[in-house]
C-alpha cells in the first residue's frame, strides 16, 4: 500500500475511533454467533439443534431502517422492501441460505424444453381474503407483472402463461432464461390476490392481500407496520409467532438503544463499527453473512460528467476501497472489484480494480474536461454518509469535486432513479437471488437501474448468452466476462465494497437464519418465551 493510502487509513481510523468514544453506543455489547468475517451463518439444521424445537405463540418487535417504497410488489422500487413484503406474500419459488431454489407455492417444476417451464402448484392454498390460489391466479399475477403499470422486469421474457389445469401452469418463454426459477422467488413470484387487486384497484397497496404467513393489519407510513398470523396458512405449524411489529427507525444508534432498552427484540442492519461495541454483551446475539449485496455509486451515463468514459474510469480507479474497509469498517468485508463477492460462484476471484490516483489524473487529462464535479445523493444513514464522505475526500485528491446530498432512503431512490435529477447515487445494490438478474438490471439497456441506458453490443450479447445457458458449470465464465466488460472497460457502475450484514437480537429471538442475499426473512422467527 502506498504512503498516501496508509496516511488516509490512519486519519480515518483516528477520526472514527474518536467519534465512537464520544458518540457511539456506550456499552460494550454483543454475543455473536458468527464473526463479521464469516462466510455464512449457521445452517437451519444447526440452528434448530442449538436453539431447540420452535415454540408457538408470542410476538416480536423489530427495528427496521426504512419503510417499504410500496406494498404492492410490482410498484416498489427499493431493494429494502423485500423484508416487509415477504411476510405478506409467499412466492412461487423459495430459496435456501445459499440461494438455491426450493419449493414455494409451486411444490415442483420441470423444464419440458429450454423455453417452457411447467409449475405444479400446492393444493389447498388460500389468500388472506379467503379466495383460492390456483393456476388462474398465477396467470393473473405474471401478466400483471409484465403490464405497463409494473416496475418489475424480471419476468418480461415470459411470452405467455398456459393454464393446464387448476394446479398446473406452463410458462412459455420468448427465449431461454437461466434466471427464471429464482426470479420467481423475487418480486415477480410474489402472489397477490386477484380478487383484491380487482376490487381495490390503485388502492391495493393500502390493503395488501397475499398468501403469506402473515396479514398486514395496520400501517403508519414511516412509523410502524403490524402483521398478524394468518391462521389458514398452508404450512403446518407455521408461522410460529402470533404477531410481528416492525418499527421504522432510520438511525442505527437509535435502533441499537431500542434493543438494549427492551423496546424492540431485534435490530436490523448493524454496521461494523457498532458490531465492535456489541460483540461482548451477553444480552445481545449477533448473526451475520457476507451477502451478494454491495455498496456502489450508480451513475447516469447520459448525464455529464459520466457521459465521458474516461471520467467514469477515473472515478473507478480513484477510490481506495481498502482504506474504506480498514478505516470505516474495522477490516470487515472486501473491496467490490466486480458485482459479486469473491467466494460467490459467479465471481472472478482474480479480477481487481487497482487504486491508482495517478492513472485517474491522467484519465481526466485525456478526457479533455476541466473542473470535474458532480452531485451525489445518498441515504441519510450513518454508514452511508460516512462512506460517501470518504469517497468525496478521495476523489478530491484526484481533482474531482463531489457534493454529497443525504436524503431519506425512498426520496434518494426516487430522486436518482425515477426523477433522474442527479447524475450519481451512492447506495447499495441489494442483491438478487440469481446473478443473471443482477447483470441484466445493471448492464442491459433500458432497465430501471441502468438510468443512462449504457451498454455495448458485446455486453448485451454476453448477457443473452448467459440467459440461455442452463448448465451450471458453464455459467461462471460468462458472468466473469460480463463483469470485466461492464466494470473494467465501460465503468457502467462504480462498485465500492461488500460488507457483512449483521442483525442484532435479544437471546429470546430464535429461528432467524441469515441468507446470502442479505435480506432478512422474519417469518421463521419464534420466541423462547
Amino acid at each position: 500500500m502506498n504512503q498516501k493510502s496508509t496516511s488516509f487509513i490512519v486519519k480515518i481510523l483516528f477520526l472514527f475511533t474518536f467519534a465512537l468514544l464520544i458518540a457511539g453506543c456506550s456499552s460494550n455489547s454483543g454475543s455473536g454467533e458468527a464473526t463479521s468475517q464469516s462466510k455464512e451463518g449457521s445452517t437451519k439444521e444447526a440452528n434448530k439443534s442449538e436453539e431447540g424445537a420452535p415454540k408457538q405463540g408470542g410476538e416480536v418487535t423489530i427495528a427496521y431502517y426504512t419503510d417499504a417504497s410500496n406494498y404492492d410488489p410490482i410498484k416498489g422500487s427499493s431493494g429494502s422492501d423485500h423484508a416487509l413484503l415477504w411476510p405478506i406474500y409467499d412466492t412461487l419459488i423459495s430459496f435456501n441460505a445459499e440461494l438455491e431454489p426450493q419449493p414455494g407455492l409451486a411444490e415442483s417444476w420441470e423444464y419440458t424444453d429450454d423455453k417452457t417451464l411447467e409449475l405444479h402448484l400446492r393444493e389447498g392454498v388460500t389468500f388472506h381474503d379467503g379466495t383460492e390460489f390456483d393456476a388462474e391466479a398465477v396467470k393473473f399475477n405474471i401478466e400483471r407483472n409484465n403490464s405497463d403499470e409494473s416496475n418489475v422486469s424480471d419476468l418480461e421474457n415470459i411470452d405467455s402463461v398456459e393454464v393446464v389445469d387448476d394446479l398446473t401452469v406452463k410458462l412459455h418463454l420468448k427465449r431461454p432464461d437461466s434466471s427464471l426459477l429464482l426470479s420467481l422467488s423475487d418480486r415477480g413470484g410474489m402472489m397477490v390476490s386477484p380478487t383484491a387487486v380487482k376490487g381495490d384497484g390503485e388502492d391495493f397497496s393500502q390493503n395488501p392481500i397475499g398468501a403469506g404467513p402473515f396479514k398486514r393489519v395496520s400501517h403508519t407510513p414511516n412509523g410502524e407496520v403490524v402483521y398478524e398470523k394468518y391462521e389458514d396458512y398452508w404450512k403446518d405449524g407455521e408461522p410460529y409467532l402470533d404477531k410481528i411489529t416492525v418499527k421504522i427507525i432510520a438511525d442505527e444508534n437509535t435502533r441499537i438503544n431500542a434493543l438494549k432498552s427492551g423496546e424492540v427484540d431485534y435490530a436490523e442492519s448493524i454496521s461494523s463499527s457498532n458490531v465492535q461495541n456489541l460483540k461482548n454483551d451477553a444480552n445481545i446475539v449477533l448473526k451475520d453473512v457476507l451477502p451478494v449485496r454491495f455498496r456502489l455509486i450508480y451513475i447516469n451515463t447520459s448525464m455529464p460528467p459520466f457521459d465521458n468514459k474516461n471520467v467514469r474510469q477515473a472515478v473507478l480507479h480513484g477510490i481506495d476501497r481498502e482504506a474504506i474497509i480498514q478505516g470505516i469498517n474495522f477490516g470487515a468485508g472486501e473491496g467490490a472489484t466486480q458485482v459479486f463477492p469473491k467466494e460467490y460462484w459467479a465471481s472472478d476471484p482474480n479480477m481487481e480494480i487497482e487504486y491508482e490516483p495517478e492513472k485517474s489524473k491522467q484519465l481526466l487529462e485525456e478526457a479533455g474536461v476541466e473542473n470535474v464535479s458532480f452531485t451525489m445523493v445518498t441515504n441519510a444513514l450513518a454508514q452511508d454518509t460516512k462512506i460517501a464522505d470518504a469517497i468525496k475526500g478521495q476523489l478530491k485528491e484526484i481533482g474531482i469535486n463531489v457534493e454529497v446530498q443525504p436524503m431519506e432512503v425512498n426520496k434518494a431512490t426516487a430522486t436518482y432513479f425515477s426523477e433522474k435529477k442527479v447524475p450519481a447515487l451512492f447506495s447499495a445494490w441489494t442483491g438478487r437471488p440469481d446473478p443473471q438478474m443482477t447483470v441484466n438490471y445493471l448492464f442491459n439497456q433500458d432497465t430501471f437501474f441502468n438510468t443512462g441506458g449504457k451498454t455495448t453490443d458485446e455486453i448485451a450479447s454476453l448477457i443473452s448468452e448467459a440467459a440461455s445457458t442452463y448448465e451450471q458449470e458453464d455459467r461462471p465464465a460468462l458472468y466473469q466476462e460480463i463483469s470485466k466488460k461492464a466494470i473494467l472497460e465501460e465503468a457502467i457502475a462504480i462498485p465500492v465494497i461488500f460488507e457483512p450484514i449483521t442483525e442484532a437480537m435479544n437471546p429470546k429471538v430464535k429461528g432467524f437464519e441469515p441468507n446470502r442475499i442479505g435480506k432478512p426473512i422474519f417469518s421463521t422467527i419464534w420466541m423462547e418465551e
